[in-house]
């Protein structure tokens, strides 16, 4: 097929597809939906368009809820109270129902409007496949395409809305691994990395493989979400053309860091359970008292500035070996893209947590990627109207800048 022939081209490392540039992206998540309810960060949508295009992103990275697109009315439960809980992913301060069909469409319009882009993924499993089971490997070829077909059924109404005029990739599923990873019974069972990495080629395959056949008129690429899995070159068929990389580590630390401020959680990396609502709680159930905002931030600044050469030295690396992992089976090479990162992946918004190492680190390991063969990069999970670091105008503005203007 000609446009899929064209999309395996090879094309100048400031060259995203044929677009002409890099890709700078924002990562809005499902943020933008589930947070535009009167008085939540994205109500006045246009507005929030008009100022990504101010910082110097020309992409959205974004949740378009397939499964819900068909809906007339989805309805989204309030999870998140401003009096409780820190600011978060996916917060709801309020239970709404809306159109998510208008919703996709109103977004593509004013991206249309400010030259903005959309990359379209799905985070919301449970929804895709209607359930949250562990898929037998009898059913795994059944399940795996029917979500893929969700994804078809979707892309027909925003073809038809103009959403996917602003298309830059499709993402199926995001990060692949810590879905499959809890929920294949084969996955479970295997014993041998090849073993693993023919599962995954095959449950990748059945999720692109409808969503490549409806698409490829408009030749939008299509992206594998990867997590952890780095490998991930031999898990995939050559219907996929970019792979995304997701890099957030926490702070490198040491025992003087730990003596220096005893008690202060310099560990944490993750949210427990994966639950971004738990840890949020459990930071402030019972009031901030019971957390010292002030000593974690001395902590955390502290630590990234002892450690600041090992912890660029750990973002090198780490993207310059998922450079080698870029080349499928066939022979076919992915582009690269960057849309999570580069840690550390909790972040409490306070007003007594300073983001003054957190930016020197995110933007010092932009610019380390800049100088490599990627597509397109985010700047860091937080830079979204969602956090208080969206404020700072110049800091995501230059080093998207920068971005662009370096020479892989």
């Amino acid at each position: 097929m000609a446009g899929h022939a064209q999309l395996n081209a090879e094309s100048p490392s400031r060259n995203y597809f044929g677009k002409g540039t890099r890709l700078t992206i924002s990562m809005w998540d499902f943020s933008w939906l589930c947070a535009s309810h009167p008085d939540g960060p994205y109500e006045n949508l246009e507005r929030r368009v008009a100022e990504a295009a101010e910082r110097g992103y020309n992409t959205l990275r974004i949740d378009c809820f397939p499964s819900r697109i068909p809906e007339s009315e989805s309805r989204f439960e309030k999870n998140w109270d401003p009096a409780i809980n820190l600011p978060q992913w996916g917060q709801r301060a309020v239970t709404f129902t809306c159109s998510v069909k208008k919703k996709v469409s109103e977004l593509a319009e004013l991206c249309r409007k400010h030259n903005l882009w959309l990359g379209l993924d799905s985070w919301d499993k449970p929804h895709m496949f209607g359930h949250d089971n562990v898929i037998a490997e009898s059913e795994e070829e059944r399940e795996f395409t029917r979500y893929g077909e969700i994804w078809v059924k979707a892309l027909k109404v925003m073809r038809d809305a103009g959403v996917l005029e602003r298309a830059v990739w499709i993402a199926p599923m995001n990060e692949v691994p810590n879905f499959v990873g809890g929920h294949v019974a084969g996955v479970k069972k295997a014993t041998h990395p090849a073993e693993v990495d023919a599962i995954y080629r095959r449950i990748n395959g059945w999720m692109a493989a409808p969503i490549r056949a409806e698409v490829v008129s408009e030749k939008i690429p299509i992206s594998y979400s990867s997590n952890g899995d780095r490998n991930f070159g031999a898990r995939l068929t050559d219907d996929y053309d970019a792979g995304d990389m997701h890099f957030m580590p926490g702070v490198i630390y040491d025992k003087k860091d730990q003596n220096t401020f005893p008690g202060v959680p310099l560990y944490i990396t993750r949210f427990p359970g994966g639950n971004v609502t738990v840890f949020q709680s459990q930071l402030l159930a019972a009031g901030p008292q019971n957390f010292d905002f002030t000593a974690f931030s001395k902590a955390w600044d502290s630590a990234c500035r002892r450690h600041y050469a090992a912890m660029l030295d750990r973002t090198r690396d780490w993207f310059q070996s998922q450079l080698t992992r870029l080349t499928l089976p066939s022979g076919k090479k992915l582009a690269g893209i960057i849309t999570e990162c580069f840690g550390p992946l909790i972040w409490p918004d306070h007003p007594a947590v300073s983001w003054e190492w957190y930016k020197r680190y995110n933007g010092d390991s932009m610019r380390i990627v800049a100088a490599m063969d990627f597509k397109g990069s985010s700047l860091s999970n937080y830079g979204e109207p969602l956090f208080s670091l969206w404020q700072d105008v110049d800091w995501h503005w230059t080093a998207n800048t920068y971005f662009l203007a370096a020479t892989a």
